[in-house]
């Protein structure tokens, strides 16, 4: 039986996700220790899918019908590059990807060795692009690529990137990074975006996931709704305006058919 062709079995529970219940069935204090576990570990990283998202490839290829998300074309006018951020970034396929579209594209993780590695794949995988263009690829296009570790929440790896951010980042990219979150700090988590993110002209891109999965069923990932970024994000009250929504047409297999991308605007 399917509801809007997603499998109706996709709440029910996995041995992966039991696993991941188990192994964060400590306080909300200890996750992102836990988190870092897992990396360390290296044997069980289930949400690792050794390719940048779908959803965000398309987007960013939508660059004329979509000119918001423009970056390339700034540095030539004289002007600042964009900004991009990846919370939780894992190994950084988001943040390369960011960075080939012209913007400076940073990525921070919990995790030391999650960013160590995300470093190296990034270094292979500009020697791979070069190769595959023979040595003639327009690097002096693509934005600037960094890696820190670091809380989220707080401001050390900000100041680990060395830059000045009293503009604000032009884009963040959230993907697997709010179902990963306990709910209790889902509106720490949009407080710190609204923070982050430029006034006026700074997008917050969600890919919405796992909106198959009943929250009730527990985390991580915890399930969401498009009605939980819309309280959070939007309203008359809210720091954000939603600008884009709609269903991509590609995504990883796992959110098919029920992932959503929504874009929203710092007022």
């Amino acid at each position: 039986m399917t509801l809007s062709g997603v499998s109706m079995n996709l709440d029910r529970p996995t041995d992966e996700r039991r696993r991941l219940q188990e192994h964060f069935s400590v306080s909300t204090d200890r996750h992102h220790e836990k988190w870092a576990e897992l990396w360390d570990n290296g044997e069980f990283i289930p949400w690792d899918k050794g390719c940048p998202s779908p959803a965000l490839v398309d987007l960013l290829a939508q660059r004329q019908q979509h000119t918001s998300f423009t970056a390339q074309d700034l540095v030539a006018r004289g002007e600042r590059r964009k900004r991009a951020l990846v919370p939780g970034c894992g190994r950084g396929y988001d943040v390369f990807l960011l960075a080939t579209h012209g913007y400076d594209a940073f990525g921070v993780e919990i995790s030391k060795t999650a960013v160590k590695e995300a470093r190296e794949w990034a270094s292979d995988q500009l020697e791979i692009e070069k190769a595959a263009s023979g040595q003639t690829l327009e690097t002096d296009r693509w934005g600037r690529i960094q890696m820190v570790e670091g809380d989220f929440f707080k401001d050390d790896w900000v100041e680990a990137m060395e830059i000045d951010l009293r503009g604000g980042f032009d884009l963040v990219y959230d993907y697997t990074f709010l179902c990963a979150l306990h709910p209790t700090l889902r509106r720490s988590w949009a407080a710190r975006m609204a923070e982050l993110l430029a006034p006026q002209r700074g997008l917050l891109v969600c890919l919405e996931f796992p909106l198959y999965k009943p929250i009730e069923t527990g985390g991580p990932p915890w399930g969401l709704k498009s009605e939980v970024y819309d309280e959070l994000l939007g309203g008359p009250m809210g720091a954000f305006q939603k600008v884009l929504h709609y269903k991509p047409d590609r995504t990883h297999k796992i959110g098919e058919g029920s992932d959503w991308i929504s874009v929203w605007r710092r007022r």
